[in-house]
């Protein structure tokens, strides 16, 4: 039996980093699993076939809406450049079937900064996630 065709926008997330949140910042979000395929090893005996294990590859990327006052989130990129972060992001709060919670631990890298005359600025940036994100479900 197939599923019926399910879908739903992003339309809210929870983002935490550092333990301040700045999901108004946020304008695209994605954990990306770069963990490559374990090399395939085999043996002479009936079950001898087996994969070999590989370290998790994760990355956090991003694109922000630029804040440079004290408390922004620019600032707060810059003042913890190449430090170990805790990061939490809350996808789908506002769907209580659908709410999921990834938690994890990012090497903060400050964006660069600038951007072209009479647009509004953007920072995009590409953490790794030391680990493997936690996945769980909000109660």
């Amino acid at each position: 039996m197939s599923s019926p065709l399910h879908h739903r926008k992003i339309k809210q997330i929870v983002f935490d980093l550092g333990g301040s949140t700045f999901q108004c910042q946020v304008e695209i979000f994605n954990f990306v699993n770069n963990t490559e395929d374990g090399e395939k090893i085999y043996s002479m005996c009936p079950d001898g076939e087996d994969i070999e294990e590989t370290d998790p590859n994760w990355t956090f990327t991003a694109t922000f809406f630029a804040d440079w006052r004290s408390t922004g989130i620019s600032d707060f990129m810059m003042e913890n450049d190449g430090e170990n972060v805790a990061i939490t992001v809350e996808h789908h709060p506002d769907v209580p079937a659908e709410h999921t919670i990834w938690d994890a631990t990012v090497r903060l890298k400050a964006p660069g900064v600038g951007g072209q005359v009479k647009q509004t600025e953007r920072q995009e940036v590409s953490w790794q996630v030391i680990g493997k994100p936690t996945y769980t479900r909000a109660a």
